[in-house]
């Protein structure tokens, strides 16, 4: 019994201290591309919002930053696994579909690339909105 009250604490130690790095790298990549776009609060709270409605390239320039720096856009194109990986079990299979829809739009360069994604994404998928943590 004690040993595996051991173990159990040192599970959720080791679970404890792998979300906290997660959380502060999420942070650090955040705050890195808003500090490489110069992108203004106003337009990170307004997309939080689900307004999409926004032509601001500095804000499609952030979430192409972000998307990057969590590994999941590359070159202009999205890598559908790596994003499935993000996201509760429940929504994987609904949104590797809308994901490969969204992947086809066309742009005009990569920043735009990730905000068409962004957008149509968020469209078909909402309730994701709610729990990214982009802004």
């Amino acid at each position: 019994m004690v040993i595996l009250n051991r173990t159990i604490r040192m599970n959720f130690l080791q679970i404890l201290i792998v979300s906290l790095v997660l959380i502060q790298t999420n942070a650090d990549i955040r705050r890195d591309c808003r500090e490489q776009t110069g992108v203004s609060w106003d337009a990170l709270k307004r997309l939080k919002a689900a307004d999409f409605n926004q032509t601001d390239h500095k804000l499609k320039c952030y979430l192409k930053c972000f998307m990057t720096m969590n590994g999941i856009f590359n070159e202009g194109d999205v890598d559908v696994e790596r994003v499935l990986r993000h996201l509760p079990r429940s929504l994987q299979e609904s949104s590797r579909t809308t994901l490969e829809y969204c992947k086809k739009f066309p742009s005009k360069d990569a920043c735009d690339k990730a905000f068409q994604l962004a957008k149509c994404y968020f469209k078909f998928q909402p309730e994701v909105l709610r729990s990214v943590s982009f802004v």
